[in-house]
């Protein structure tokens, strides 16, 4: 009889790790879709705040918002994603869908739009402030690990 509650409780532990594997696996697949979403966003944003300007008595004064934005945003996003995910490689995914946003925003359409023009400094200093936003994430998480990539288990606190 106890043989069988046995084998009754371990059946139902792998079914329970089973489920567990499958709801960690949503997570990280819902996590770096969600992660991809907000990195395209934010570039779109970003784009879009990099012609910010304030007139004054004739001068124009540009208004530096939109690496602000950028800095600010993508290490946010890389957090989240690593929190959610639990792997840093994941959560570096979503600087793709933010360079290919940004990149789309500083080439002219066949209508002639553009969003950040080659004379407008905020628009390079965002470039390259996001682009620098996207590597602080895994560096200083890599630095804070040792040297080595940490990685968080299911149920346990990350320590990186």
């Amino acid at each position: 009889m106890d043989a069988l509650r046995a084998a009754a409780r371990a059946a139902t532990a792998t079914d329970d790790t089973i489920q567990l594997h499958a709801v960690d696996r949503m997570y990280k697949i819902v996590g770096t879709i969600v992660g991809l979403g907000l990195g395209a966003i934010t570039a779109f944003w970003a784009a879009l705040l990099t012609p910010l300007h304030v007139t004054i008595a004739g001068s124009v004064m540009r208004l530096p918002v939109a690496p602000l934005f950028a800095l600010v945003g993508n290490v946010g996003i890389f957090v989240l994603t690593r929190v959610v995910t639990g792997r840093t490689g994941l959560a570096v995914l979503p600087a793709v869908s933010w360079f290919v946003v940004i990149f789309a925003a500083g080439r002219t359409t066949s209508e002639g739009d553009l969003l950040i023009t080659g004379n407008n400094w905020v628009g390079v200093v965002t470039i390259l402030v996001g682009a620098i936003a996207w590597a602080i994430g895994p560096y200083f998480t890599v630095i804070r690990a040792g040297g080595r990539l940490p990685m968080v288990r299911p149920g346990r606190r990350a320590r990186g």
